[in-house]
């Protein structure tokens, strides 16, 4: 599955509705492709839990911040302009627009590779298209600033190899980038940040502090069946350097959400990130993998991440509890720092089904808050609604949709404002995205 839209359908049609909803096997789902060299995508063992996304992330050195020129093609808007959604005022207002990185083809490596669009929140106008600068033949990562005026963007080479008839996309660094979208839309050019390689580790997520003057970025040792010694490290976007560290020592994850900018998300005073933590247990013959939330206080001394708050800890394995499948990857904490924000999924054996839902939890006590938007669709599916951004308070959300009349491979996932109303749709949809930053 090479797009967002791909992966959801195929983790909708291929799981086994009539398996027991309350004995439900371990997640053991194909990892994201185009990470890393010399794995075929989606083989490999003991994978992280599935995200809908193919990200193809690696880090990135650059030597240097002088500007670079790339082609940014302004595209004019279509004949027939969809409708317009409202975009609010005050702080719950929508974000103007949002950059997306969308796959440069259906076929073969193309399908790997992405290029980044900047579209219209309330219209779904694309109003440029930036191509990856080169050595880079594609964007594998993305990250923005709460007003969408400021994006982080990783440029990588993805080139695709065949051994002993085996496909592998490898993915090699290339750099980082600063661009900024002015009142119109337009893209100012890209910037190289002198931001290091995070040594022989991958890149799993980055996420731009809200001021806009530091870069996160999650990183761990993937080099054995599953991650080893997480870290993130925070640099100063101007200077590149390295300003705190903190490391899980031993087997773990940070695992990416569904779309967005990736597994950390901000509190609007640049004091605290949230991030999702995977951690692989063996039981009896079986392997599980338990996600937790936790917090990072950035001010705080100390350079381990086994010192962090834990909020949530969404378990072993889906139940019939309410408890989100996949839930603890797609998380994030609202602005205000009051609530975490994660999709769920409620299995039911009889008839076997699927309840969807955003839900919203108390960032002190880890206490559920608020629901929104529960959908119920056949079968027990193994899946997640991505959330794509948070208003302040977590009173708005932008997140996926379930199209109506059910899922299908010919309907469009669509996206759309999330509040205790139920879900408007936005224009357009997830089709070929595979990272969305708001």
């Amino acid at each position: 599955m090479n797009t967002l839209e791909d992966t959801l359908v195929a983790a909708l049609t291929e799981t086994a509705a009539e398996i027991p909803a309350d004995h439900l096997p371990p997640l053991r789902l194909p990892a994201r492709p185009a990470r890393r060299p010399a794995r075929r995508p989606g083989r490999r063992p003991g994978s992280q839990l599935w995200t809908w996304l193919v990200p193809v992330t690696a880090a990135a050195a650059v030597a240097g911040v002088t500007a670079l020129s790339v082609v940014i093609a302004q595209q004019a808007g279509p004949a027939h302009q969809p409708p317009a959604v409202p975009l609010g005022s005050g702080a719950a207002a929508l974000p103007p627009d949002y950059a997306a990185l969308v796959t440069q083809g259906k076929d073969g490596v193309a399908s790997f590779r992405s290029r980044m669009v900047i579209r219209g929140t309330a219209t779904g106008r694309t109003l440029a298209a930036v191509d990856p600068p080169a050595p880079a033949n594609s964007f594998c990562d993305l990250s923005g600033t709460p007003d969408g005026r400021t994006f982080v963007a990783e440029g990588c080479i993805v080139t695709e190899h065949n051994d002993h008839g085996d496909q592998t996309i490898v993915t090699r660094p290339a750099g980082f980038y600063r661009f900024t979208v002015d009142d119109q839309g337009k893209v100012g050019r890209l910037s190289p940040l002198p931001v290091p390689v995070p040594g022989r580790y991958d890149l799993d997520g980055l996420a731009v502090s809200p001021d806009g003057t530091k870069l996160a970025v999650a990183s761990a040792d993937h080099s054995h069946d599953f991650g080893r010694n997480p870290a993130i490290r925070l640099y100063s976007l101007g200077t590149g350097q390295l300003l705190r560290s903190w490391t899980w020592a031993g087997p773990a994850d940070i695992g990416g959400r569904g779309a967005g900018a990736g597994p950390l998300s901000w509190t609007a005073d640049g004091t605290t990130i949230a991030f999702p933590l995977t951690l692989e247990h063996p039981v009896g013959h079986l392997v599980f993998e338990a996600v937790q939330v936790r917090l990072l206080d950035t001010t705080a001394p100390g350079s381990s991440l086994r010192s962090t708050r834990q909020v949530l800890d969404f378990g072993d394995m889906p139940t019939t509890q309410a408890a989100p499948l996949l839930g603890g990857p797609d998380s994030m904490i609202t602005p205000d720092g009051s609530r975490i924000v994660a999709s769920s999924a409620t299995v039911s054996g009889h008839p076997a089904s699927t309840r969807l839902a955003v839900r919203e939890y108390s960032a002190a006590s880890g206490g559920p808050a608020a629901e929104f938007d529960p959908v119920t669709v056949r079968g027990n599916s193994v899946l997640f609604r991505a959330v794509l951004w948070s208003s302040p308070d977590g009173s708005k959300l932008i997140a996926a949709g379930v199209p109506a009349g059910g899922m299908g491979l010919d309907r469009l996932l669509p996206i759309g404002v999330v509040t205790a109303r139920g879900f408007t749709p936005l224009p357009g949809s997830l089709a070929g995205i595979t990272r969305i930053a708001f």
